[in-house]
């Protein structure tokens, strides 16, 4: 039953190559606002997914998966300076997903988490029952 789920989830009949993309983003960089409208349609999803699995472990709430994903499209309009046609298109939008994240206070929070689980582990090995 997994199998045939797996197998839907990625799945890459409607799933825009590598090349296909960096064509939109040339697009964007040329202005051209249909174009630009479909790379916005494109990437959502992906923005949305990265969000949603950061919602999944702890570290934004649900809420925040939407304006995280305006906050990255704005990034990704403004970034068109570093954009880089050489190296693979959804690892760059992965990098502005992180970094939008990562530029929120109560990401940067849970991404502190480990620490503080630290002090809680430290904090229950010295008290001794």
């Amino acid at each position: 039953m997994a199998e045939g789920f797996r197998v839907g989830c990625l799945s890459t009949a409607e799933r825009l190559g590598n090349d296909e993309l960096h064509a939109l983003m040339d697009a964007v960089v040329r202005r051209d606002k249909r174009e630009s409208l479909r790379l916005f349609a494109t990437v959502t999803p992906l923005f949305i997914a990265f969000y949603e699995g950061q919602v999944q472990a702890g570290r934004i709430k649900q809420g925040e998966t939407a304006n995280l994903a305006q906050q990255a499209l704005k990034a990704l309009y403004l970034g068109q300076p570093r954009y880089d046609p050489n190296l693979p298109f959804r690892s760059w939008i992965l990098d502005i997903a992180r970094s939008t994240l990562l530029g929120t206070p109560d990401a940067e929070a849970a991404f502190d988490l480990p620490a503080s689980v630290a002090t809680r582990n430290r904090r229950e090995a010295l008290h001794v029952t």
